[in-house]
Formats: structure tokens, sequence, C-alpha cells
């Protein structure tokens, strides 16, 4: 495994190099820091995924999206600072990465989950239902995701994104994680086998180089990632004025940031939900990886655009949201809700993925349909909650963690380690 290890780190240094000697470059500089931003997060997913040990299954898969998020926490920080410094440039491009992250997660990672399982059930002859059932304390990704999303109907009434907002974001985020710390580790199931490069990292005898090689991949991809992003995003702003301006006007720079930062930054993610979900048993975790992710990028992502922003534009002020940022953020928030409700009754089936896939697709492929297709998942998400009435089980599950798990007395919760009992 110390060649795949090699081969990503000689790329980065690579890109690293070309990025400070030959900024000039437009073509070789987006090649070499699209391959390293995508090398980097690889190596923090291997890094992250063998730091897994001796907590709760929710806290080390919201560790490990944390971690694989923190891509696109440089990426939205670079744009925000370019957007205090330049801001007939970039401040109407601030909202585009977060936005199509959370939205091709939901979108396209959520389904693919459910027709990765569906597919490889056939291949091995199984038959079954073609939904995925989520554990009782999992109820606290989910509450926390339409906590989170609800929140977006302040920003959509204020039109404007404010540090008070930042505040707000980040007190949620802390109350999840803190909720996941508390949350006891008890009996969660089937474990995920560490395969390729992670289990490389893992077979590490001494445990002084074991957490050596987990800290020095973590800075070594942070520090990849402070030297390129800037020239990143540059590359993606160079490509779409050059290539798409024709194609979509002004909106080529956002819509181009919108989705190929997401894109090469979440590849890791769902390379690792893929393979989990190929083995059946672990579809569950794939699932709740993503919706951890969500949570990340709903709340702490977000809460980094308008603190940079008041840092680089030296105390502008809020974040306005005009015409076109307002509705990517109400269709964000729209998919987000009917992403929760398909949840409800802690089960996703194979109706919630078709109907997350097509939307996403279709409010991707046609720009100006998102105003319809924000409405129609609203209309869903209504309807999903109708239709799973008498089968709501979120809230319960969730008042239940948090008295048997959250908040219960360490005694208490080492003689019961298995408050979730059976899947729903």
């Amino acid at each position: 495994m110390l060649v795949e290890y090699g081969a990503l780190i000689l790329w980065t240094l690579a890109a690293i190099t070309i990025a400070l000697l030959a900024p000039g470059s437009i073509y070789v500089v987006a090649i070499s820091t699209f391959g390293a931003i995508i090398a980097a997060s690889l190596l923090i997913a291997w890094a992250a995924e063998a730091s897994e040990s001796s907590i709760s299954r929710g806290l080390a898969l919201a560790i490990v999206a944390i971690v694989q998020t923190i891509p696109e926490y440089f990426v939205e920080g670079t744009i925000a600072w370019k957007a205090g410094k330049e801001p007939a440039v970039w401040l109407h491009n601030v909202i585009a990465n977060f936005t199509g992250a959370n939205r091709l997660l939901t979108g396209f990672g959520w389904p693919l989950i459910l027709l990765t399982l569906i597919i490889q059930r056939r291949r091995n002859g199984q038959q079954g239902a073609s939904t995925i059932a989520l554990r009782r304390e999992q109820s606290i990704e989910v509450v926390f995701m339409l906590g989170a999303s609800l929140y977006y109907v302040v920003v959509l009434i204020q039109e404007e994104l404010t540090i008070f907002d930042a505040i707000v974001w980040v007190g949620i985020f802390v109350a999840y994680m803190w909720m996941l710390v508390r949350l006891p580790r008890g009996k969660e199931g089937p474990e995920e086998p560490l395969l390729g490069p992670s289990r490389a990292i893992l077979e590490i005898r001494s445990t002084r180089k074991k957490t050596g090689a987990i800290l020095g991949l973590f800075l070594f991809a942070g520090l990849t990632f402070v030297l390129i992003t800037d020239s990143f995003v540059t590359s993606i702003q160079n490509l779409a004025q050059t290539f798409l301006v024709g194609l979509l006007g002004s909106g080529a720079v956002f819509f181009t940031i919108q989705w190929i930062a997401p894109v090469l930054s979440e590849f890791p993610e769902k390379v690792t939900a893929f393979n989990w979900a190929r083995q059946v048993t672990l579809a569950p975790l794939a699932l709740l990886n993503f919706i951890s992710s969500s949570v990340t990028e709903l709340t702490a992502l977000v809460a980094l655009i308008p603190v940079v922003y008041f840092v680089s534009s030296a105390g502008a002020g809020s974040i306005p949201l005009g015409q076109l940022q307002w509705i990517e953020i109400f269709l964000t928030m729209s998919q987000s809700l009917y992403a929760c409700a398909s949840l409800l009754d802690l089960t996703y089936d194979i109706q919630n993925a078709l109907v997350l896939l097509v939307l996403w697709v279709i409010s991707t492929a046609v720009i100006e349909a998102r105003l319809l297709v924000a409405i129609l998942f609203l209309v869903f998400a209504v309807w999903e909650t109708l239709r799973s009435r008498g089968h709501i089980v979120v809230f319960r599950a969730f008042r239940e963690t948090l008295r048997k798990g959250v908040f219960a007395e360490p005694e208490f919760a080492t003689r019961k380690p298995g408050l979730s009992g059976e899947p729903v």
C-alpha cells in the first residue's frame, strides 16, 4: 500500500510546486490542483477511517464526516476571503460551494447508496425489501439535520447571512457533537472492515508510529490545502470564464464552483460509502455517514462564510442574498427537508431515493427550474410526512436516546450498553 500513499504524496508535491512557481499556466495548474484536491482528500479519509476506535459509532462517523469535509472548509474559506477583498467579483459566489456540496450529498449520494445496495443484493441472490433501516439512537443525526435545515427559514426571511447566524450554526454543531460524545459505544451492529490503505495504517504495530502516521497525513493534507486552495479556486474561475460564459453567462463561475469543488472534495467519501453499501450489512453505516456530513455542512461549514468575510472585509457586516443566492439556499433547504422527511420512520426506501435523484438531476441540468424544484421538494416533504403518519418514530427515538444514552448516568450506560435494540 506504500505505492498508493507515495503516488498521492508525489502528486500533491508536484501540484504545490506548480501552483507556487508557475501560477500563469492555467491548464497545468488546473489539472494538477484538481488532482491534488482528490489526493489530499483521500489521504485525510484513509487516516480518519484508521483513527476510529473506542468511541460511539455516531461520534466516529461524525469525526470522519468533519475530517472528510476539510477540503470544503478550505474552499469555502478561500472564496469568503476573496469576497471580502474583491466583493464585486466574488461576493455573489460565496454560497456556491456549500449549496452544491449539500445538494450533491443528499441528491446524488443518498440515492447512490440505496441503488448500490439493491444491485448488490440481486447479485447475491438475496430477497427482501429495498430499504435501509437506521437504529433508534441514530435519530440524533436526523433530528439535528432537520433542525439545522429549518433554521434556513430565518436566513431566507432576513435575506442575508450574519455573524449571529454563524453563532447559531456553531451552537447547533457543538450541541450535536456533545450529544454524540455522551452517547455510549454500546452494541452498534457490524463493524466496518477497513480495507486497503486504511487497514495498512491500522496494521502498524507501534502505537507511536501509528499515531505519527495518522497525524502526519492530516498535517500534510492540511498543508496541501493551505498552499493550493487559492490556485484551485482561481483555476475554477479561469476555466468557467474560458469555456462556460457563452453557455451560462454571468453565472458560469457560480455554477462551476458549485459542482466542481464538491465533486472533487467529496470523491473519497462517495467511494467509502459505495464500498460499505456493496457489503449490504453496512449500507445503514454508509447512509449515516452521509447524514453526518449533511449536518456538518449545514452548520459548521456555512458558519465559516460570514466569519471569514467579516474578517477579510474588516468588519463590512452581513452578506446580502440576491435573487439567485436566495433561490439556491431555498432549494438546498427544501431538498434537505425532504431528505429528513424521508427518515421520519427511520427507514429509507427506493421511492425516497428516486424523488431525491430525479429532482436533483432536473435542478442541476435546468437552472431556470430551480425555484419550481424547491417548491416540489417541499410538497413531497409534506406528502412524505403524511405517508409516514402512524409510523413516525424519529422524535420518540430521539427522546429515548437522550434519556437512556446522552443524559444517563455512567453506571446505567455501562449496565445497559445496547440502548437501541434492533433496527426499525
